[in-house]
């Protein structure tokens, strides 16, 4: 029982301390249309209807229990909770992730940049300064 409460005060550090996205505005479709139409030798009207079908496609698949690739993008398949919740979950590519992974890719804002591939010590180190009435209890490591 111990273990996880020095477990739940590591990841309130990583919340706290960690590096984290800080998220641009939303594209919208007709956006979206317009930039693909630009590339594509594609009206912006026939990219909407396009992106449209696929996901009328998705549906349709989805409901019959079918997962969808689309290479490039990702894979959207149904799930079900325990609860019986049908929802879709969409697993990206990896050649997204790699587009986005590759190291300088990204170009949006990221907060605690500087703390990216710290060890729990160094976090700790970290932690401890801003906190010092709540010191960091890290977790015993298991021999392996």
């Amino acid at each position: 029982m111990e273990a996880s409460i020095e477990m739940a005060n590591l990841i309130m550090a990583l919340a706290n301390l960690g590096p984290k996205l800080v998220y641009g505005r939303t594209i919208e479709l007709e956006e979206l249309a317009e930039w693909t139409a630009n590339r594509s030798g594609l009206t912006s009207e026939e990219v909407e209807r396009a992106l449209k079908a696929v996901r009328s496609a998705l549906i349709h698949y989805c409901r019959g229990g079918a997962a969808v690739r689309l290479p490039g993008i990702g894979r959207v398949r149904p799930t079900v909770d325990r609860d019986g919740q049908v929802r879709v979950r969409i697993v990206a590519d990896s050649e997204l992730d790699r587009a986005l992974g590759n190291r300088g890719a990204y170009r949006g804002e990221i907060l605690n940049r500087a703390n990216m591939g710290l060890s729990d010590a160094e976090l700790k180190l970290l932690w401890d300064a801003e906190h010092p009435d709540d010191p960091l209890e890290l977790p015993l490591r298991r021999a392996s």
